[in-house]
């Protein structure tokens, strides 16, 4: 292929241009958003006290989102109302008494918040087992490769090297987790996002895996939060928006409804 000089050395031109031209200060007129309500209530079908969160978000860009420790939440399965209290020790986070979802009902989320009221539904689809994952060796420490899922999931994988206090120095911290997606759409974005850091870990490390269905609509909202977060910064960015809600009247964030299935291994 020909390579066209001229262009190359004009683009070059301006380069250095821009590196060696003189600084003229800024004055950045950040605009102000409306503070509103955002919900995180994943409900599953572990038999627990099932939780919700629940923030007002911040009107400036480095304030940390407000908890609301005031609302009136319930979770309805169209014969059984469970009510959600606050936890006195957590703000913005409510908790239930002991149940679990299951994969033949419809789940609405009732929640009302200073006289408004809003709601979410939510349904859940099976899961498939864990597929055969492997782990890499490279100067004694491991690495977790994550195998995918024949259906649609969410994988959590916690890592606790506790055991092993010189490591927990070198590595700054004990514990680790990481986060995989299996959606149904494979997103450039993904494939060409930022690059993240990579866990290596040392033999007598306990491996927690724990494994969410996802339904269709979920896997949207997951998207588009990606979009906003993990995956901006990379080669081939997409255009900003707003992140999905399934909720019906103002407030933002997800409720969803996942079966799931987890396992713990000692890596030796």
């Amino acid at each position: 292929m020909k390579r066209n000089n001229a262009k190359y050395g004009y683009l070059w031109f301006v380069v250095i241009a821009v590196l060696f031209s003189c600084e003229k200060q800024t004055q950045w007129d950040l605009q102000q958003s409306t503070p509103f309500m955002v919900v995180d209530a994943i409900i599953t079908s572990e038999f627990k006290a099932q939780q919700v969160l629940v923030y007002r978000s911040s009107p400036n860009l480095n304030k940390p989102p407000e908890p609301i420790s005031s609302a009136v939440i319930s979770i309805y399965n169209g014969s059984q109302m469970v009510n959600f209290e606050p936890d006195s020790n957590n703000p913005g986070l409510y908790v239930s008494a002991p149940f679990a979802a299951t994969v033949d009902k419809t789940y609405a989320l009732l929640i009302e918040y200073n006289g408004a009221r809003d709601t979410a539904i939510a349904q859940m689809e099976a899961i498939s087992p864990f597929k055969q994952d492997t782990l890499i060796v490279k100067d004694n420490l491991y690495k977790y490769i994550y195998g995918g899922s024949s259906l649609p999931a969410m994988t959590e994988v916690f890592y606790d090297w506790s055991s092993n206090t010189g490591y927990c120095s070198t590595f700054g911290s004990c514990y680790a987790s990481q986060t995989f997606y299996t959606i149904s759409n494979i997103d450039v974005a993904e494939e060409f996002g930022p690059a993240k850091q990579e866990i290596w870990f040392p033999a007598g490390t306990t491996l927690i895996r724990k494994k969410y269905s996802l339904t269709k609509s979920h896997q949207e909202f997951i998207r588009s939060l990606l979009i906003e977060t993990e995956w901006r910064g990379g080669l081939f960015d997409m255009e900003q928006g707003n992140v999905l809600t399934n909720f019906s009247h103002g407030t933002r964030g997800w409720f969803a409804a996942c079966m799931v299935i987890s396992d713990t291994n000692i890596v030796e």
